[in-house]
């Protein structure tokens, strides 16, 4: 496809994972608690996946571009390479597919080997050109000595951001407990952006209804999945002082969308001012709002009012993610449908928004990339 953008990178990208990648690399040791494939549910046959804490029908996410051929892209990191070049994209940072939904799981411990493997497992993918390939390791926080070593082990494998857990799961502190401190410190000292990215909290994927019940409740839960930052962010990051305590981290806020942004930054201020009399919060050193604009980045795919979050945030702090190769997805033509949404941009803002605030938060040389394309063609 034509490219509009020199330095197109996605800052949001998934891959696919096997569904027997974890019971092949932990056979029995944590029984069932491991995400694992099965065969039937509740009489019916199929095939189905257990994640932890929800059970999904496997089929979908293999569907959405098999009659393109683009699906293998998800699997093998030379056909990922290929449709980079067919759609003029520099680079890519690489999150999970199924493991977004295995960080809710129940169980724990063995949540914390099923992170391990995932991201032996894409080491590995993204090892086939870590230029291009850019890996966000997948960090639990139920345990916060864990992901601490887990963190520096990932970041030695280069690493270029780590994936918290966009709410703290069940039975553990929210983030504004001091007990993360050590974390928050450790990912601001090697300077590695935290992301909260959708789907990785308490409010299950809407897309894997099993009964009537479910199917009529999945409009609220795709509702939910989008208001679940809000909370996270106002009450933990802000409110919580965690951004105070660690003047150097920073948040990534991704597959969130950004339409909601103004109306956030304008209750976030509101909380502090209108109800001060009534709700007294630890005191901070900005406005709440304006840790939204300096201190947090967040991810647009194709929100159609996306533009209000830009005017609210500031071009800055804005990542395009193509979300390729989910349904969702930007697909090849990369160029032409970002350049539709970005029109009323200045150009100077559309090329940071494409791909210079994704190099400049993790450290990407995107002129080396540029130019060893060029040399290429």
């Amino acid at each position: 496809m034509a490219a509009q953008y020199s330095t197109m990178i996605s800052g949001d990208s998934h891959i696919f994972e096997k569904t027997d990648l974890w019971r092949n690399a932990l056979g029995d040791k944590y029984g069932d608690d491991i995400p694992h494939e099965f065969y039937e549910l509740k009489g019916k046959k199929g095939i189905y996946f257990y994640t932890g804490a929800q059970v999904l029908s496997v089929g979908g996410i293999d569907q959405e571009h098999k009659d393109s051929g683009l699906h293998l892209s998800g699997y093998d990191p030379e056909k990922r390479i290929e449709y980079q070049q067919e759609a003029n994209v520099l680079s890519e940072v690489l999150y999970p597919s199924y493991g977004l939904i295995v960080m809710q799981s129940e169980h724990h411990e063995a949540l914390n080997a099923v992170a391990e493997v995932y991201n032996d497992w894409l080491r590995e993918f993204f090892s086939y050109d870590p230029k291009r390939l850019l890996g966000v390791a997948m960090i639990p926080t139920t345990n916060v000595d864990w992901a601490i070593k887990e963190l520096e082990r990932c970041v030695n494998m280069g690493y270029v951001g780590a994936c918290f857990n966009c709410r703290n799961l069940e039975g553990t502190p929210p983030y504004r407990d001091p007990v993360y401190d050590p974390l928050w410190a450790r990912c601001a000292e090697m300077n590695i952006p935290v992301t909260l990215h959708s789907l990785t909290g308490r409010v299950h994927d809407p897309l894997h209804p099993h009964n009537e019940d479910e199917l009529m409740d999945a409009p609220r839960l795709a509702l939910d999945i989008y208001n679940e930052i809000q909370g996270t962010l106002g009450s933990d990051i802000i409110f919580g002082a965690v951004l105070d305590r660690h003047p150097n981290l920073k948040i990534v806020v991704s597959e969130f969308e950004l339409s909601w942004l103004p109306n956030f930054a304008f209750r976030l201020d509101m909380i502090r001012d209108g109800f001060a009399s009534r709700i007294t919060l630890p005191k901070l050193e900005m406005k709440p709002s304006d840790y939204l604009r300096e201190r947090c980045w967040f991810g647009w795919i194709d929100d159609g009012r996306g533009m209000l979050g830009v005017e609210e945030v500031g071009a800055d702090h804005v990542l395009w993610g193509s979300d390729f190769p989910h349904v969702r997805s930007v697909g090849v033509d990369a160029h032409g449908v970002v350049g539709k949404m970005l029109s009323k941009l200045p150009p100077e803002d559309q090329d940071k928004i494409v791909g210079l605030n994704t190099a400049e938060l993790y450290n990407i040389n995107y002129e080396e990339l540029y130019w060893t394309k060029q040399a290429a063609e």
